[in-house]
């Protein structure tokens, strides 16, 4: 008889066509953890039903199949057969990047490696694997496992050629810079090469308010303990995978097992995480009110072009991630490419916002350069770079699309009329509709 697991809900992406796989269930009972679906709960379903019923949802939603395919929960890795028969079954409908959510703990315990082997033959691609902590004792008084599978999951997932990222959270006075450094030295001793990022706690929705959120200065001096090891380390609450400065994104669209859409935004995903916790609402709310202040003096301090490394990892001495003070980088969402042919284009800020006439010397052309320019102005410039399709989908002249989003510097921006200065990011979303 088929294995079934409890699927909660599929998350389908509005940035780029992809759909996140919500498993209910864990191994683990982390004492900072913030979601609900660690408790179980949802529809029980085989994977081909799961398949079945995701595959209905992106016709839905998106009119296609997307490449792209996230699982995570809960902790997929508890039922091994359900997961190997749901990649494999994404392999077989074209799903050309899947990636898999966990703690890592299942895939350790098998000391032959067999786990690992069968992830990477079902077709898995990537693995973004938690390591809550490298002290085993810091790791079973928060987790009430030891961390020694976790450990030797990343050498066996490593050995199979699957792409990893590694993940901890910084926990003020549990897991710190120290803690961090011991698990950068670790990863370094796999390989140097492996993409590392820090999370900052966030106690406001935890289940269990073990500590506070850590001060931007304890994150910067962890992300310098990990750089002493790991050549890919980010510090960054959001994902990565979009962009190095993660876009900002209002909703999200959420499909339920009986198929029923809804257009989410945080304040949904906030209830949910309320009737889980059981605090009073006042209290919790006001505590996300700074927690949001905070993330935004993050967001703030890694964009800075002093600060870039911070955020990506990978800028190179002497450089800013945004161009210099004559230049505005704009970034594309996928869901542009076949309209600008790039994921970004740098232009200098001139008396039009010059740019040649051609999108692969856009940053060449131009008058006497300026320091400054309005957002109407950027994009009455791409406007003449990328001709009629562009101000169909992005911005027609005067407005733009409804169904586009734009962000400068991390903020999302509604006023046209906005200075955007040398050195500032730009980034054009594409908002895919449907319902």
């Amino acid at each position: 008889m088929a294995e079934r697991r409890g699927i909660q809900y599929f998350t389908l992406s509005e940035i780029e066509p992809r759909i996140w796989f919500m498993l209910t269930g864990c191994n683990f009972r982390c004492r900072g953890c913030f979601r609900p679906a660690r408790d179980g709960g949802g529809v029980l379903l085989t994977a081909e039903e799961a398949l079945s019923l995701a595959e209905k949802a992106c016709e839905k939603c998106y009119g296609f199949l997307p490449k792209k395919a996230m699982i995570t929960g809960g902790e997929p890795t508890i039922s091994r057969d359900f997961l190997l028969s749901l990649i494999s079954g994404l392999r077989e409908r074209g799903f050309e990047e899947i990636v898999l959510m966990t703690n890592g703990y299942a895939i350790g315990e098998d000391a032959s490696g067999s786990y690992a082997h069968a992830l990477k033959s079902a077709g898995l691609t990537e693995v973004h694997i938690d390591i809550k902590a490298f002290s085993d004792e810091i790791h079973r008084w928060y987790t009430g496992k030891s961390n020694k599978p976790v450990l030797s999951a990343v050498k066996m997932l490593y050995d199979e050629g699957i792409e990893l990222l590694a993940q901890t959270i910084y926990i003020p006075g549990i897991v710190q810079a120290d803690e961090i450094e011991r698990i950068a030295a670790f990863l370094a001793s796999i390989d140097e090469n492996i993409k590392y990022r820090i999370n900052p706690f966030a106690p406001t929705f935890a289940f269990e308010r073990v500590s506070r959120a850590p001060t931007i200065e304890e994150m910067e001096r962890a992300y310098e303990a990990a750089k002493k090891h790991l050549k890919n380390v980010i510090v960054s609450r959001s994902c990565f995978r979009e962009f190095p400065t993660p876009p900002p994104q209002r909703t999200w669209l959420t499909v339920y097992p009986d198929l029923t859409v809804k257009r989410r935004s945080m304040k949904d995903q906030n209830e949910e995480r309320l009737q889980w916790l059981r605090r009073p609402r006042s209290r919790v709310l006001a505590d996300f009110e700074r927690e949001l202040a905070w993330d935004f003096k993050l967001r703030e301090r890694i964009l800075s072009a002093g600060n870039s490394a911070v955020a990506t990892g990978e800028a190179k001495e002497g450089e800013g991630a945004s161009g210099s003070d004559h230049t505005v980088k704009v970034k594309f969402s996928s869901a542009l490419l076949p309209l600008t042919k790039k994921r970004e284009l740098v232009l200098k800020l001139s008396d039009g916002v010059g740019a040649s006439s051609a999108p692969a010397d856009a940053a060449e052309g131009g008058a006497k350069a300026r320091s400054s320019a309005t957002l109407r102005e950027v994009l009455r410039r791409l406007a003449e770079i990328y001709g009629e399709a562009f101000k169909k989908r992005v911005f027609d002249g005067s407005a733009v699309n409804e169904f586009v989003n734009i962000s400068l510097n991390g903020r999302l921006i509604d006023d046209l009329d906005v200075e955007v200065r040398g050195g500032d990011e730009i980034i054009i979303l594409s908002v895919i509709s449907g319902g």
